[in-house]
């Protein structure tokens, strides 16, 4: 997991092809301009989410984890926070779906990560995560959640 401000990503650069694309796309603000839903840049390899959505209380999220693709969650508008905690702190509430890559969790997190629209957190593959969770109070919000496949 690395949380940062969106002009430290360059430091991040060469770990991977796909992660350096993404962060060429984030840099350039390219992604602004994307529709709510899928946005492809690479086909399966790597592509970005939209979400408009309302946050909400700590105690109506969950944790959610993946074993394919690895999060950069970059906020647009709103606030919201994400929550995480190791995998071995949780317990499993959904068992993990290949097809969607995604299983869910249930738990308390260990830290909360504040996000505004000049930071950006990225979750590596089984790294459990708790987004959509209100700062203060829900409101509605919309981000891009790049999705790199490792």
């Amino acid at each position: 997991m690395i949380f940062g401000k969106m002009n430290e990503l360059k430091f991040y650069k060469g770990m991977s092809s796909s992660l350096d694309k993404a962060i060429e796309v984030i840099e350039s603000g390219e992604y602004l301009n994307g529709k709510v839903g899928k946005n492809e840049i690479d086909g399966d390899n790597l592509f970005f989410n939209i979400q408009e959505i309302d946050t909400k209380l700590e105690k109506d999220c969950f944790f959610e984890t993946h074993k394919k693709y690895a999060d950069i969650h970059v906020l647009i508008e709103g606030n919201e926070s994400i929550g995480y905690s190791l995998e071995e702190e949780l317990e499993a509430d959904l068992p993990y779906d290949s097809e969607k890559d995604f299983a869910a969790l249930k738990g308390e997190p260990k830290q909360i990560f504040e996000m505004k629209n000049d930071r950006f957190i990225i979750f590596f593959p089984d790294e459990p995560h708790m987004p959509i969770m209100a700062t203060e109070k829900p409101e509605k919000i919309k981000k891009a959640i790049f999705k790199i496949k490792y």
